[in-house]
């Protein structure tokens, strides 16, 4: 760990942060640098995973160790942890990297202004807000970075409350941005019960899409259990023919094989006609099903396949006691699902790095000559 990072002032501030809450012990502020205080989270990371609300296979330990294995290599790791009472309380897995001369941290497992797999601070059940205070303002206080780009994690996130507070008390040019994308969705214990929970324009437009197809085509669902290979290529086919639409990355076969084996893996497929006409692969993670990726064929799109296969996939769910749906990002043909509010946090450390920012963004957005406007 490398206290130098954290001010000292900060550190007086965890402290009198714990002595003035009547029934909080006090808040240490850690951060972890190396890849040998990485693997001695696991302990700590895997409990605090345990108790988030919402959970996903893309915000564990192993995810995020083998992340950074793959992708740490000339980038910095800066995970900041919170203790109390001798135990892990909270953590904020973080990186720096150098874009355009900027030294950029970000959370760990995300790229850019995206975060594809919905990575997200950890916080202890029943977390109080004065915890996500301090980590606010020990992100606006560490050293080592010109710009702190938190993209796309959960309105609801402790920090994401209080880190565009902190900064603007704190002085900082900062920049929120808030968008809806689809995340969670909670299931009941009947697909009747899912139903009634929609609004009735949503209700109507789930049981229109399913009996229009029925109507015109010769379709039926299935849940897939052919060889890991079968499934690896059909993936890959529907994904190659929509090539011109941005998606997320292919799911590592290795990730496939490890679901495969374990039980976990759910490959919901519609065929139409005998052809393969959408894919939807998630994954088992204790309660709930991951949606990690949706694939389909082009050419069944007046029928809506993503959409229809969707809440058949959510149907079958609910039949083996699922308890709710977690999406790694909100896919195209979703729309009779309700989406969840993002929020999307920039604060620069100076007037310099907001204007460089700023310009590398105008910069990568402008059209390169020849190319359509």
């Amino acid at each position: 760990m490398q206290p130098t990072d954290i001010p000292p002032q900060l550190a007086a501030t965890a402290t009198l942060a714990g002595k003035t809450a009547t029934s909080l012990p006090q808040t240490e502020l850690h951060l972890v640098t190396s890849t040998r205080e990485f693997c001695a989270l696991r302990s700590a990371w895997d409990r605090l995973h345990t108790e988030a609300p919402t959970t996903s296979v893309f915000n564990t330990w192993v995810w995020h160790f083998a992340w950074w294995e793959q992708h740490g290599r000339a980038r910095t790791l800066k995970i900041l942890i919170a203790r109390r009472a001798g135990g892990v309380s909270a953590i904020v897995p973080l990186y720096v990297e150098r874009c355009w001369g900027l030294r950029v941290l970000r959370l760990l497992g995300t790229q850019s202004a995206r975060n594809p797999y919905n990575i997200a601070p950890l916080f202890e059940h029943g977390g109080d807000p004065a915890s996500a205070r301090l980590l606010a303002q020990a992100l606006l206080a560490m050293r080592g970075y010109d710009v702190l780009q938190l993209a796309d994690i959960d309105a609801s996130s402790p920090l994401a409350m209080t880190l565009p507070h902190a900064a603007q008390t704190a002085g900082r040019r900062y920049e929120v941005e808030r968008t809806a994308r689809l995340m969670h969705l909670p299931l009941p214990a009947s697909w009747n019960e899912y139903l009634r929970s929609l609004r009735s324009e949503r209700r109507a437009r789930v049981r229109h899409r399913r009996q229009a197809l029925l109507d015109a085509q010769a379709a039926r669902f299935f849940v897939w259990q052919a060889g890991l290979d079968d499934m690896v290529n059909a993936l890959g086919m529907l994904r190659r023919m929509r090539a011109t639409v941005v998606a997320p990355p292919l799911i590592p076969r290795a990730t496939l094989a490890e679901a495969v084996q374990d039980g976990r893996l759910r490959l919901y497929c519609l065929q139409i006609g005998g052809r393969i006409a959408a894919l939807v692969c998630g994954m088992r993670l204790r309660e709930r099903v991951v949606v990690m990726q949706s694939e389909f064929d082009p050419r069944y799109g007046p029928w809506h396949p993503a959409s229809v296969l969707l809440q058949y996939a959510i149907e079958h769910a609910i039949e083996e006691g699922a308890t709710g749906f977690d999406f790694l990002c909100g896919e195209e043909d979703f729309d009779d699902l309700v989406a969840n509010e993002q929020i999307g946090v920039t604060v620069f450390q100076s007037a310099m790095a907001a204007a460089m920012f700023r310009a590398r963004e105008i910069f990568a957005h402008k059209p390169t000559a020849g190319a359509p406007r």
